[in-house]
């Protein structure tokens, strides 16, 4: 949980309003600057302050970085030191800082090949969909949810921020804006999720005027909060199919429909628009391709070798 300290703290409230009015930052990167800035003022202690941060050294930033990064995933390290620079930056340009002290913040070596990623059998993929209780409320938008992730490979975001508009009904069509950076993607509205998304809209959104398809179910029916990743819904699903494995989360779902388009030998350009990615590099990182399927995959990609 989020310090109040941190939260009320001038220094905290004058870079979120920096990273807003002067570099014209998005909702969603300001969340994450915020989501690693605030730990790091809070372990500056004292020194976090906008009369005291000029005490704040290299080394500190230095030992900050090496020892917060060692936990994390690749993203989120890339992340972590990207706000710290962004935060520093800030600093210097608001003399809080007396000197630049970006380059102190060091590069931290991801490798994105460096590790198979893990995928679930596509057994134990469908067996999540046996799991919600569709007799409830909570159950029937939870196996909806479920359904767009495995049906469509979607990111988490992606589904739980659909809107009504986002489903042509007569067209047969979804629509999933693009999320990270990656494109936007039409899909076709298969039966089986029609079914499911009618099935929640008729028994539990009940007359709202919000557009978000998904809404809370306790209390007053509102949109869900951005920072709700659905981790904690989706997790309870393995747990309950007892299905094993380090991550339990919709992340593993992605990885295992991208495993499977690849294991039925799917053409890695259908892939890569099936999951809304720009770059082939990050439909490889993916499906974590060898070398020299890479080599080959790479000649069906617009503009690949010949």
């Amino acid at each position: 949980m989020v310090s109040k300290k941190i939260r009320k703290s001038k220094l905290l409230i004058e870079y979120i309003k920096f990273l807003r009015d002067y570099q014209g930052s998005s909702e969603a990167t300001i969340d994450i600057r915020q989501r690693f800035v605030e730990p790091f003022l809070l372990s500056l202690r004292e020194i976090g302050q906008p009369s005291k941060l000029f005490r704040l050294s290299p080394q500190i930033i230095h030992d900050y970085i090496i020892t917060t990064a060692t936990p994390l995933h690749r993203a989120s390290k890339k992340h972590l030191t990207s706000s710290i620079r962004s935060f520093l930056r800030f600093a210097h340009i608001n003399s809080y800082l007396k000197r630049d002290l970006i380059e102190a913040v060091p590069v931290i070596t991801t490798r994105k090949l460096d590790r198979l990623p893990q995928s679930l059998s596509w057994k134990d993929v469908q067996k999540l969909l046996e799991m919600p209780d569709r007799n409830t409320p909570i159950g029937r938008r939870d196996y909806a949810v479920l359904l767009l992730l495995i049906r469509y490979g979607v990111r988490i975001g992606q589904a739980t921020s659909l809107k009504l508009q986002d489903i042509h009904w007569q067209e047969g069509v979804l629509y999933f804006p693009g999320c990270k950076q990656g494109n936007a993607i039409h899909l076709p509205l298969y039966k089986d999720v029609a079914d499911a998304l009618l099935n929640y809209i008729r028994k539990d959104r009940r007359n709202t005027e919000f557009q978000e398809l998904f809404l809370t179910i306790k209390g007053l029916a509102r949109p869900l909060s951005k920072h709700n990743h659905y981790y904690n819904n989706i997790k309870k699903y393995f747990v309950k199919a007892n299905i094993t494995s380090a991550s339990k989360g919709s992340r593993l779902i992605r990885h295992s429909f991208a495993s499977r388009l690849v294991n039925q030998q799917v053409p890695i350009k259908i892939i890569a628009d099936l999951l809304g990615h720009r770059w082939i590099e990050t439909t490889f990182i993916y499906t974590k391709v060898n070398v020299s399927q890479l080599r080959q995959l790479a000649r069906e990609w617009p503009g690949g070798e010949k």
